[in-house]
């Protein structure tokens, strides 16, 4: 991947990659609601009835004790939080004890469940946490100092930001740990946008387009093959001649069966890098996989006919 962010922040369009904070912002538990039928993807059979579900269904939070006030912590808030976890818990944040934790800031794999809720609760409020699999985590939130707005950063803060996440982001994907990756390109993306002028300078235009592509590359791993689509998309809006983004764009679109946009963007990457040995096996596979469509539908027609 390019040398250059997912924070947990929203990507331009992108979508969220799973885990991600932010995917329950300014939302207030209420009790059981709409998002009941998503239960189901917590796996949690013991999740108790009264639990609130985060709307992309990722955990489930029960409310101990009330906080006070209506301010809640966003991404690169300051927060004084005691943290509850059971034994080989896969998180980054300090456990069981009292800790000051920076919102986005952690890159474990439920470092990113951690701050979503996190991003529902008010000061002094205590909460369980119902994770993947009914593992039950403790919050309780003492308090927190607000993040700076994006408008309280120059533009050489939000870049500089920006760089530090792409950096971190590429440090995770190579370690293998890619919902990570993708929080720290998502924030970096977010970043980048906020500080470039309009239109964007040269230096933005490559550094979104790469952190585009990134992300994309981190939804392929992820399984989410139609968010990898449309953050290429965006990258090679910015940069025509991006060819990683157009090879990934391509290994979406085959994800997706659209074999016929799969071949036209392999084609793409080989018509500018002949000799890219990737794209050309995977032209062969999406057009092996093309020639056995038609043959199946030819069968098919051919007993509707008969």
């Amino acid at each position: 991947m390019e040398a250059a962010a997912v924070a947990n922040g929203k990507a331009e369009g992108g979508g969220a990659a799973s885990g991600m904070s932010g995917a329950s912002r300014g939302a207030e538990p209420q009790g059981a609601g709409p998002e009941e039928d998503q239960r189901e993807n917590l796996e949690a059979p013991n999740q108790p009835a009264d639990a609130w579900v985060a709307p992309d269904g990722a955990f489930a939070k029960r409310i101990l004790q009330p906080g006070a006030g209506l301010d809640k912590p966003t991404l690169g808030a300051l927060c004084q939080v005691f943290l509850e976890a059971p034994p080989g818990a896969p998180l980054g944040y300090p456990t069981d004890c009292w800790a000051q934790l920076e919102l986005g800031e952690g890159d474990g794999a439920w470092d990113g469940l951690v701050d979503a809720c996190l991003e529902t609760m008010v000061p002094g409020e205590r909460a369980e946490l119902w994770a993947p699999g009914g593992a039950v985590l403790g919050l309780h939130l003492a308090s927190f100092a607000p993040a700076p707005e994006p408008w309280q950063l120059d533009p050489a803060e939000k870049w500089a930001l920006a760089l530090r996440h792409k950096e971190r982001g590429s440090e995770r994907y190579r370690a293998g740990e890619v919902g990570a990756a993708a929080r720290r390109y998502a924030r970096a993306l977010q970043l980048a946008i906020a500080a470039g002028p309009a239109p964007p300078a040269p230096e933005h235009t490559r550094l979104r387009a790469d952190l585009h592509a990134n992300l994309a590359a981190c939804q392929l791993r992820l399984a989410q093959p139609a968010h990898a689509a449309r953050n290429c998309t965006k990258a090679l809006a910015l940069r025509p001649q991006h060819a990683k983004a157009q090879y990934r764009r391509g290994l979406a679109r085959a994800a997706m069966n659209d074999l016929e946009g799969a071949a036209e963007d392999f084609r793409g990457v080989l018509a500018a890098e002949p000799g890219n040995t990737a794209a050309r096996r995977e032209l062969d596979r999406v057009g092996q996989r093309a020639r056995e469509r038609d043959a199946r539908l030819a069968r098919a027609m051919g007993k509707l006919f008969s």
